[in-house]
C-alpha cells in the first residue's frame, strides 16, 4: 500500500481543480475547430447566433435561448451530413427554462462530428430549472407574500422552493431540527387499538427464550393462543411447522409443549393458533415462551383466553362472551430474554392506510386539501419513504387515513413520520406555503432576506429531454459540457412508489448512444440529476451533483455506460430509496462506475439492482451512506435469480460509515452493510476495498453463489465484521479468503454465520483476524461456541490472529507497516492513489457520520 494518507479522520479529501466551464483543449473551446453558434442572455433569438456577442450596431450577436440555438443546428443538418463537429457555446449567466429542451434523433451528431452543447470558456452559463420571483410584501409574524395568478388559475404549480441557492421547507409540523435532522422532528406511528405494533423475530436458536409477567382475572383452564408467522420449509431447519418445538412453563412449572403451529406461507404473515391449554390460578404469574428444538417464529402477540368459543382473526381482537376472560400479551413486552440474535421489529399495523397519531397530536388543519404525510417504513425490510394524503381523523381510536398510490406497505409502529404542506404550521425560518386556491405564496425567510434576495419556484422537473428510439433512431453523439443546473422540482411518485429507484432525470437519455454528460454541476434539483434509459455506450464524467431530491444518476436496461471522475453528495432530499449511482435491470450489463467520491445520501451510495453481466464498480470513495433508511449498504446488489452469476467485479474502493438509520417503537435502530451481496447476487470479485466503521458489518453474503472476496480491509463495523449466511440454503462456491478483520469494539464480534455453513458452501481461509483488547476473536449467531469451534469445523484452519500493523488506524489510515503479517498470507498492497476522482477534483471535506449517530441526540431544537 502506498504511503499517502488519503483519508484522515476528518475525512479530507484532496482532489485538485474544481470544475469551471470547458477546458482550454475541449474541442468544444472557443478557438476550436468546428461549426460554432452562441447562447447569451444578453441574446436574441432573432439574431444569427454566430458572434461571441451582440455587435455595436446591436443588429446582431448570439441567440438568447439553447431551443434557438438547437434549431439553428437542425437547419444546419438539413443542408447536408456534417463534415465538423457543431458547438454551442453558452456565455456566463443565469437561463430560466421553463420548458422542457426536447432532443432527438434530428439532433444527432457523429463520433467524427459531434454536437456539443457548452460553456463559454472560463465563464459559468446558470440554467434554472424555473422563474425568478419578486415583489414580496409583509404578512405579518414574520412571513412575506405573493400572489401568483397562474397558480390560482391552475397553470403553474411547484413542490420546492429556493432562496439564495438554498432548498426552503415546506410548512411542516413537527419541525426540522437543525441540531439533529434525522433523528429528531419526527411524530411516531402508534399501535392501532387491540394491535400489537410490534413482533420479534430471529429467536430460531434452541435456548432461545422470552419472559413476561401477567395477571390473570380469575382461575380456570385457559387455551394459550400464539400470534406468529412461520416459514421453515427451505431454512435450515427444513420443518414443516414449529408443533411441539417450542414450550411455556408458568412460575417455573412443567413445561407444556407448544402444538399446532403450521407454516403460515411468510415471514411476514401472522396467523392465530390455539397451541396448548393451561389451567392457571388468579393473581400474578412469571410465564415464559421458550424455543427448544429451534426453528423460525415470528411472534406478535399471546392470548389466554378462557371462553372456548373465541376465535381471532387477526389484530382486531373480538370480545369474549360474559363472564369470560382474555389476556393480551405483547410478544414485543418482555421483561427478560435470551437470544443472540433475537430482535424487535416493526410488524405493521395490520394495514397500508392507516397511522396512529398521539393523543392530541392531530390538528384540524391538516385535513386541508394538499396536505401530505411523508413516512418512513421500517418493518418486514421495508426501507423507503412513502408520501400520502391524509383522507380523514377518527379523534376516538386517533387513527389517521391515508390515502394515494404509494400506501404500499404495511405500516409499523414506531415508524417516524412529518406532517407537511399545512399553512398552519408555517411558524419556522426557512418554511413555505403555496395556496393553489388562491395563488399566493407564504415564505417565513432566513434572516438577511430583501428585495434583491434570490427566490426561485422551479416550473419543471426534467430539463433536457433526449428521447430516440431502439436501434437506428436512437440520439447519438450528443454533448453536454460545463453547464450548470439548478433548481428543479420533483413530482410525487417520480418512479420511487414502493422499492422503485426512480424513473427519471433533470437530463433524461432514452435510447440515446454514446451521449456525454462532462464537467456538468447540478444543483438542487428535484429528479436523478442523470437518467439513462436504454441505449448505449454514454458517459457521465467530471460532474458535481449536490442536494437532489433524488438520486445522483440512474441507469435503466442500458449497457456499456461509464460514470466516472464525478463528486455526488447529499442526495434523497426528497425520496430516500435511492443512491448515488444505481444501475438496475437484466439489460444492464458492461456499465462501469469508477473513481467517484459519493458520500451523505438518505440511501445507497451505489447500488446495482437486478443487473446483468460484466458490470465493474472500482476506486469509489463512498461515506455516509444510509442515513435515513435501513437494512441497506453503501455498495449494494440485489439479485432475485437464485443462479444467477453476474462476472461483475467491486475492487479497490473504499468504504465508510454507513448508518442504516431507522427507528422501531420510537426508538433507533440500525443496519447497514459496506458491502451488502443481498437475496442471491451472485458471481461478484470483491477484491482490494478498504470497509470500516459500518452500522452492521463490513460485508454481508446473503444466498448467492460463487462470491469471490478477497484481498480486502474490514475494520470497525460495530456489530460484525461480516455477515454469512447461505439464504435459503442457496449458497455454494463462496470465498473469503486473504482478508484483513481487525475491530475495536469490544462487544462486536467476527463473523455472524447461517447453520448450513460447509467448506462446499463457503471457503474461509488465510485471514488475517484481530480484535483489540481480546484474547481472541469473539463468535456472533450460528452455533459456534468459540473461534476455536469454527477451526474445527473447517474455517480459517489457516488463519492468523494477530495485529495487522496498520499506520495510523486511529486516523482512518489503514495502510500496512512494511513487517504486517498480512503480507505473509498473500495479502496485496492496496493502492489508495488510485481511489476517488482523479481527472475533475476539487476539494470537500466529509465529516464522518457515524459517531454523530452513536452519540446521544442533542435536545430538540425549534420544535414544535
Amino acid at each position: 500500500m502506498t504511503s499517502r494518507l488519503l483519508f484522515g479522520m476528518t475525512g479530507l479529501l484532496l482532489l485538485t481543480g474544481c470544475r469551471s466551464g470547458v477546458d482550454s483543449g475541449d474541442p468544444g473551446g472557443a478557438s476550436g475547430a468546428g461549426v460554432k453558434f452562441y447562447v447569451s442572455p444578453e441574446g436574441r433569438d432573432s439574431w444569427s447566433g454566430g458572434l461571441v456577442e451582440p455587435n455595436r450596431a446591436g443588429t446582431d450577436g448570439p441567440f438568447a435561448t439553447v431551443v434557438r440555438a438547437r434549431d439553428a443546428v437542425r437547419t444546419l443538418k438539413a443542408a447536408g451530413p456534417l463534415s465538423t463537429p457543431v458547438t454551442v457555446l453558452l456565455r456566463g449567466g443565469r437561463y430560466y427554462v421553463t420548458e422542457p429542451l426536447q432532443f432527438g434523433p434530428q439532433d444527432s451528431g457523429t463520433e467524427a462530428c459531434p454536437i456539443t452543447y457548452a460553456a463559454y470558456p472560463g465563464e459559468t452559463p446558470e440554467l434554472i430549472g424555473g422563474r425568478r420571483l419578486t415583489g414580496f410584501t409583509p404578512a405579518g409574524n414574520g412571513q412575506v407574500s405573493l400572489a401568483l395568478p397562474e397558480v390560482k388559475a391552475g397553470a403553474w404549480t411547484f413542490r420546492s422552493l429556493f432562496i439564495n441557492n438554498e432548498r426552503q421547507v415546506r410548512a411542516r409540523y413537527p419541525n426540522v431540527d437543525p441540531a439533529d435532522p434525522y433523528r429528531r422532528g419526527f411524530l411516531y406511528n402508534g399501535t392501532k387499538p387491540n394491535g400489537f405494533g410490534l413482533a420479534v423475530g430471529c429467536i430460531h436458536n434452541p435456548g432461545d427464550w422470552m419472559e413476561y409477567k401477567v395477571t390473570i382475572p380469575a382461575a380456570g383452564d385457559y387455551t394459550f393462543w400464539m400470534f406468529y408467522s412461520a416459514q421453515n420449509a427451505n431454512t435450515e431447519w427444513k420443518t414443516q411447522g414449529m408443533g411441539g418445538r417450542t414450550e411455556l412453563t408458568v412460575d417455573n412449572g412443567a413445561p407444556i409443549l407448544l402444538q399446532n403451529l403450521p407454516d403460515t406461507g411468510g415471514w411476514s404473515v401472522y396467523k392465530w393458533s390455539p397451541t396448548a391449554t393451561v389451567t392457571l390460578t388468579a393473581g400474578e404469574h412469571v410465564m415464559r415462551w421458550r424455543n427448544v428444538q429451534g426453528g423460525g417464529l415470528g411472534l406478535r402477540g399471546y392470548v389466554f383466553c378462557d371462553d372456548p368459543a373465541w376465535k381471532p382473526v387477526d389484530e382486531d381482537l373480538p370480545q369474549v362472551a360474559a363472564g369470560r376472560h382474555r389476556v393480551v400479551v405483547h410478544a414485543a413486552k418482555f421483561v427478560a430474554s435470551q437470544g443472540k440474535q433475537l430482535a424487535v421489529t416493526g410488524s405493521g399495523t395490520g394495514s397500508k392506510t392507516t397511522l396512529c397519531c398521539p393523543p392530541d397530536a392531530f390538528k384540524p388543519a391538516w385535513l386541508a386539501p394538499g396536505v401530505e404525510i411523508h413516512v418512513f417504513q421500517s418493518g418486514d425490510c421495508r426501507a423507503y419513504l412513502e408520501i400520502v394524503s391524509i383522507q380523514g381523523y377518527d379523534p376516538q381510536t386517533h387513527v389517521i387515513s391515508l390515502g394515494g398510490p404509494e400506501c404500499s406497505a404495511l405500516l409499523a409502529a414506531g415508524d417516524r413520520y412529518f406532517v407537511e404542506n399545512v399553512q398552519e404550521e408555517l411558524d419556522s425560518p426557512g418554511e413555505w406555503y403555496l395556496n393553489r386556491q388562491t395563488g399566493v405564496l407564504y415564505c417565513l425567510p432566513k434572516p438577511g432576506f430583501t428585495a434583491k434576495t434570490e427566490v426561485i419556484a422551479p416550473a419543471l422537473g426534467r430539463m433536457f429531454d433526449v428521447q430516440g428510439a431502439v436501434g437506428a433512431e436512437s440520439v447519438s453523439h450528443l454533448r453536454l459540457s460545463g453547464l450548470t443546473i439548478r433548481c428543479t422540482d420533483w413530482e410525487q411518485g417520480d418512479g420511487c412508489s414502493g422499492w422503485g429507484m426512480g424513473s427519471d432525470g433533470v437530463v433524461y437519455f432514452g435510447n440515446a448512444v454514446n451521449c456525454v454528460v462532462e464537467n456538468c454541476d447540478f444543483r438542487n434539483t428535484g429528479k436523478n440529476a442523470v437518467c439513462i434509459n436504454g441505449g448505449s455506450g454514454n458517459r457521465v464524467e467530471g460532474c458535481e451533483i449536490g442536494h437532489s431530491g433524488g438520486g445522483g444518476v440512474l441507469i435503466l436496461e442500458s449497457s456499456g455506460n461509464t460514470v466516472t471522475d464525478n463528486h455526488i453528495h447529499h442526495c434523497g432530499e426528497v425520496y430516500k430509496h435511492n443512491g448515488g449511482v444505481v444501475i438496475q435491470g437484466a439489460q444492464a450489463s458492461g456499465n462501469t462506475v469508477s473513481h467517484n467520491a459519493v458520500h451523505d445520501t438518505s440511501r445507497y451510495g451505489i447500488s446495482l439492482k437486478c443487473p446483468g453481466t460484466a458490470n465493474v464498480v472500482e476506486y469509489n470513495r463512498v461515506q455516509n451512506t444510509s442515513l435515513e433508511t435501513h437494512d441497506t449498504g453503501a455498495i449494494e446488489v440485489t439479485q432475485q435469480d437464485r443462479n444467477f452469476r453476474s462476472g461483475s467485479v467491486i475492487r479497490g474502493n473504499l468504504v465508510a460509515d454507513s448508518i442504516g438509520y431507522s427507528t422501531t417503537d420510537d426508538k433507533p435502530c440500525y443496519m447497514s452493510w459496506g458491502i451488502y451481496l443481498d437475496s442471491f447476487a451472485g458471481g461478484y470479485e470483491v477484491t482490494g476495498n478498504i470497509v470500516y466503521r459500518n452500522s452492521h458489518g463490513g460485508i454481508m453474503l446473503q444466498g448467492g453463489k460463487d462470491n469471490r472476496v478477497t484481498n480486502n480491509i474490514f475494520v470497525d463495523s460495530r456489530e460484525m465484521q461480516g455477515l454469512l449466511a447461505n439464504f435459503s440454503d442457496n449458497s455454494r462456491g463462496e470465498v473469503l479468503e486473504r482478508n484483513i478483520f481487525y475491530w475495536t469494539i469490544p462487544d462486536a464480534v467476527l463473523y455472524a454465520t447461517g447453520k448450513l455453513l460447509t467448506p462446499e458452501v463457503i471457503r474461509v481461509d488465510n485471514n488475517l483476524i484481530f480484535q483489540a483488547g481480546s484474547a481472541a476473536p469473539r463468535m456472533g449467531w450460528g452455533g459456534w461456541t468459540s473461534f476455536t469451534d469454527w477451526q474445527e469445523h473447517g474455517f480459517d484452519t489457516h488463519s492468523v490472529y494477530a495485529d495487522p500493523l496498520f499506520v495510523d488506524p486511529a486516523n482512518d489510515d489503514y495502510t500496512l507497516r512494511p513487517d504486517s503479517p498480512a503480507f505473509k498470507l498473500g495479502f496485496t498492497a492496496i493502492d489508495t492513489d488510485r481511489i476517488g476522482p482523479i481527472k475533475r477534483r476539487c476539494s470537500c471535506r466529509i465529516i464522518p457520520a457515524g459517531p454523530q449517530f452513536w452519540a446521544p441526540s442533542p435536545a430538540a431544537a425549534g420544535s414544535k
